[in-house]
């Protein structure tokens, strides 16, 4: 992969600050919101078919606003600088070899994130189930399961490509370099999964993706990477949960 990032090798417009309000707001909404999730689960109990497919709709209006307000802000904030999206890395020059990159980079990162959830699950003892696994484990068949695909293998990817990589990538490059920047910033995105049990493995995942935005220029292959490894993720643990257990 050569390096085309054209906004990657000059400071950015925006400022650490601009990151940190984003952050802020969407924390500050979380309270504010829960009226309207009590009101979103009723409303699924009643007319969902069946307790998983009401589960998989929350968890994908979740997801859906999370991802529309974290997006809408960050391209708010930029824009107030003199910024544009393709600054964000939002850009599609050489689309067809950035999304094989992609692909191919998030079929690997699946492999080594998996492959580190094992060794820690030996060191720690096995994890406890993440939210979305919950909701994997208690679907039984594949109509289920579009809801929870779409919010786990397309909006929280895309979202979260423009903010950590697109975002704060950059201006943390600005300050220390690429290389601790790739770490420093991917920590960060490991931390706000808020699963120390999975924090190596999830901090790991963010350097590779971090890495593929560094390498192409273009949030595109981080994006593809990343929508690739939650979606072979999702179906792993979906396909186990559909392993009968003989007792």
């Amino acid at each position: 992969m050569e390096n085309g990032a054209n906004s990657l090798t000059d400071k950015p417009r925006w400022y650490w600050w601009d990151a940190a309000l984003v952050l802020f707001i969407l924390f500050a909404l979380i309270p504010l919101s829960l009226p309207f999730k009590g009101t979103m689960k009723e409303f699924f109990t009643r007319t969902a078919e069946t307790p998983a497919a009401a589960q998989g709709l929350m968890l994908l209006t979740s997801t859906l606003v999370q991802a529309v307000v974290m997006t809408t802000m960050v391209i708010v904030l930029i824009r107030r600088r003199g910024a544009t999206a393709r600054d964000l890395g939002l850009k599609w020059d050489n689309a067809k070899r950035n999304i094989a990159a992609g692909l191919l980079g998030g079929f690997l990162l699946t492999i080594v994130v998996t492959g580190l959830g094992i060794l820690v699950s030996r060191i720690t003892g096995p994890p406890p189930p993440q939210e979305v696994e919950k909701v994997l484990q208690a679907i039984k068949n594949g109509r289920d399961l579009w809801g929870p695909f779409i919010a786990v293998a397309f909006l929280a990817p895309v979202s979260e490509e423009i903010y950590f990589r697109g975002m704060i990538y950059p201006v943390v490059r600005s300050r220390f370099g690429p290389v601790a920047a790739m770490i420093l910033s991917s920590l960060f995105f490991g931390a706000l999964h808020f699963d120390l049990y999975r924090l190596v493995p999830i901090t790991i995942g963010g350097i590779g993706l971090t890495y593929m935005y560094e390498k192409t220029g273009s949030l595109l292959t981080s994006m593809i990477a990343h929508s690739t490894w939650n979606a072979l993720m999702l179906m792993l643990v979906y396909l186990i949960g559909q392993i009968p257990i003989k007792g």
